[in-house]
């Protein structure tokens, strides 16, 4: 999926926190968010789930509208189909790294060939248990 933000923007008050930003992030890519502490990487990724409103802008996920100040769409984060990790890395500290990755698979009822999917996940990331 391709995910195009066009004229993002977000201010906490009279503090901005997202300048004018546009970004695609093209479909099957890995693309990494390098900054220091507070620059804005997190409200950024949290915008793109839904878990933050921009001021302005516009979010694509595709050709799908997931967000515009503009149209005012703003599609709620249980309907963008996007998985999102948090930087604690004690979520589920009880549970195995299979277990973790198998959550979201579970969560979603997308349960048919779990253990396939978990150890593709594993093997992509060079992990294994």
């Amino acid at each position: 999926m391709k995910i195009t933000l066009t004229g993002i923007t977000k201010s906490f008050g009279e503090k901005k926190v997202i300048l004018t930003t546009s970004l695609t992030i093209g479909s099957v890519s890995f693309t990494t968010l390098l900054g220091p502490s507070g620059c804005g990487k997190t409200t950024l990724l949290r915008m793109i789930a839904g878990l933050e409103t921009p001021d302005t802008g516009e979010i694509c996920f595709d050709d799908r509208t997931v967000f515009s100040s503009e149209k005012r769409i703003n599609v709620p984060p249980e309907k963008r189909g996007l998985g999102f990790v948090f930087q604690d890395f004690a979520l589920w500290p009880h549970m195995s790294v299979y277990e973790n990755v198998a959550f979201g698979l579970r969560a979603a009822h997308n349960t048919r060939n779990l253990d396939e999917k978990v150890r593709n996940v594993h093997r992509l990331l060079r992990f294994y248990d």
